[in-house]
């Protein structure tokens, strides 16, 4: 018995028979472990990162809209990784969101924006810091008892203004006939040029004339955004400043149709421009009220100025490709003043241009440049031709021409985009048909914001205009509806011009720690 419990020692001790498996199993362990600790810890970088781009988003998304600290509350919770937010996913479990709005000195002495109460005051906010919290659950962990760990990112951001970059606003407001008409009540108790206006003054209200700092109505003050008001039909420039102020009266029946882009000489005589490009809207950066002072303040009827503002007394119908074009060519003039600066056309219309005019009257229709001297010379006749060049080609929808007048629109706000600006257009009760005379003369068209074609309506006309989809906006008031959905629930035009406002100027991420 000794001799073969001897022997078994010694084989165990002396042969090398199977211990290479032994060997293998421990080594297959061990990798394996060593596996899942990588698998765990991807899926953990992986929640992580998830979760640090949902807190940008959040933070990004509420800074864009304060001062307003209501909505910015909202945003972040809807942008968040919590129930029910845009970015909230199953790994990411047991969410919770931090809202902290902050009054941070190196915003306002670096990134010039200063602190806003809601309302717009001093005092306020000027950054948002959110910070998100969650659980992940484990995948290999839970075998060692770990069925959750935790993970968190935190990220601040700087309201939106204080940008370094310039603008130049062109707002081209509809001043036809129907606007005259009152507006349903959906907008405003009073017309529906009375309704563009107030959402012009809040367009104005929060806009950024000047640097933080700086008293903006002063001539040495370094604009921001510099605005002016441009109307259509046009007006004799003698006495465009009747139409809104002074008492006297205007004369805005003439439908100008000068050779565009190129304005020529003659059409010294008549001006969409109401406004010159101004920043003194307001008195400084911070101001709460409009400057009374302003002209463009003047026009868009403020309180205080005891002006009425700008009036739709109307003309020979709409045709608003020549504004367009006019209204782009002083842009590029102001752009090349003051290199580096930006430049957007806000257009606000019902789109339908529908201005069958031709040189019938009294009127000497031969001349090139022809001018309008009254509105019996702006009627319909059997060429149909409108009173532009060339004069008598009436199969012809190349501008100026009576026949494809939307669609000359749209290749002039496109002709604007190509050339850099940035086009917003809104919808203001404007029809889903219309359009006539483009029944058989227009082009085809395709643009960043959508597409035009013969029979189209003036709702997709004004789509079309926009340099981006995100840029055409609607009131919705006879069914014409914005293209984005994120549009779509911005139906009152205070709404519509604060958030045309909004995108000119951007929330920026800040280190977190920034005092």
């Amino acid at each position: 018995m000794k001799r073969h419990t001897s022997s078994f020692w010694n084989r165990m001790v002396h042969q090398e028979h199977g211990q290479t498996a032994v060997i293998f199993a421990f080594s297959i362990v061990s990798f394996l472990g060593l596996a899942g600790v990588s698998v765990e810890a991807g899926h953990g970088y992986y929640a992580y990162e998830k979760l640090v781009a949902s807190t940008d988003a959040a933070v990004l998304a509420g800074a864009q809209a304060m001062p307003d600290t209501t909505t910015a509350a909202a945003n972040v919770t809807a942008y968040s990784s919590g129930s029910g937010g845009k970015n909230a996913l199953p790994m990411l479990q047991n969410v919770q969101v931090t809202t902290t709005f902050l009054c941070l000195n190196t915003v306002s002495s670096t990134l010039k924006t200063a602190c806003e109460t809601s309302t717009g005051g001093s005092g306020g906010y000027n950054s948002l810091q959110v910070t998100q919290t969650a659980q992940v659950p484990s995948w290999f962990a839970g075998m060692f008892g770990i069925h959750l760990f935790n993970i968190s990112a935190t990220a601040t951001a700087s309201m939106r203004g204080g940008t370094t970059t310039a603008w130049n606003i062109a707002i081209v407001l509809d001043a036809t006939h129907s606007m005259s008409d009152q507006d349903s009540g959906a907008q405003c108790s009073g017309t529906q040029e009375s309704c563009a206006l107030q959402g012009m003054q809040a367009l104005l209200g929060d806009l950024y004339p000047c640097a933080l700092g700086q008293t903006c109505s002063s001539s040495g003050s370094t604009y921001v955004d510099d605005v002016s008001l441009y109307i259509f039909p046009p007006m004799t420039t003698a006495t465009a400043p009747d139409d809104y102020c002074s008492g006297g009266s205007p004369s805005s029946v003439q439908h100008g149709y000068y050779v565009v882009p190129t304005l020529s000489a003659a059409s010294t005589a008549y001006t969409y421009q109401i406004t010159s490009y101004s920043n003194n809207y307001k008195t400084t950066d911070t101001a709460s009220g409009l400057n009374t002072g302003s002209d463009i303040v003047a026009a868009s009827g403020y309180s205080g100025t005891s002006c009425a503002g700008v009036d739709a007394i109307g003309g020979a119908g709409t045709y608003y490709a020549q504004v367009i074009y006019a209204a782009q060519a002083n842009l590029i003039a102001q752009q090349t003043a003051n290199p580096g600066s930006k430049n957007a056309m806000i257009i606000l219309s019902d789109g339908n241009a529908t201005a069958t005019v031709t040189c019938t009257g009294s009127g000497d229709c031969s001349t090139t440049n022809k001018t309008i001297s009254s509105s019996s010379d702006l009627q319909p006749s059997s060429t149909n031709s409108l009173n532009g060049v060339p004069w008598n080609n009436p199969t012809s929808p190349t501008y100026p021409s009576a026949v494809g007048e939307c669609g000359q629109a749209v290749l002039a706000a496109q002709a604007a985009a190509n050339a850099g600006t940035t086009v917003y257009t809104i919808g203001y009760g404007s029809e889903t048909s219309g359009c006539s005379s483009d029944a058989t003369y227009s082009t085809t068209v395709t643009t960043n914001g959508g597409s035009w074609a013969p029979g189209d309506s003036p709702c997709q006309a004004l789509a079309a205009m926009a340099s981006a989809e995100l840029n055409f906006f609607s009131d919705d008031g006879d069914g014409c509806q914005a293209t984005a959905p994120s549009n779509q629930n911005l139906t009152t035009l205070t709404a519509i011009f604060r958030q045309i406002s909004s995108s000119l100027t951007n929330p920026r991420l800040i280190p977190n720690g920034t005092t």
